[in-house]
């Protein structure tokens, strides 16, 4: 499984708002569609989706 965090397209800062656990971007789209309860068409005018791979993850974890 992957991990994947959203934030919203027009936050200039581009600050995630949220992370989810998936095998692929559509299965990411589809959990996000589900917390926010939107449907899935309205996913990818709202968000901007990205995987961050695991040195992204431990490295915000040692940064505080």
């Amino acid at each position: 499984m992957d991990t994947y965090t959203y934030s919203y397209i027009k936050d200039s800062s581009n600050e995630p708002i949220g992370r989810v656990l998936a095998t692929s971007l559509f299965e990411a789209r589809v959990k996000i569609s589900k917390i926010k309860r939107l449907d899935i068409n309205l996913i990818d005018g709202l968000f901007e989706i990205k995987k961050i791979n695991d040195h992204e993850q431990t490295d915000k974890k040692h940064t505080r």
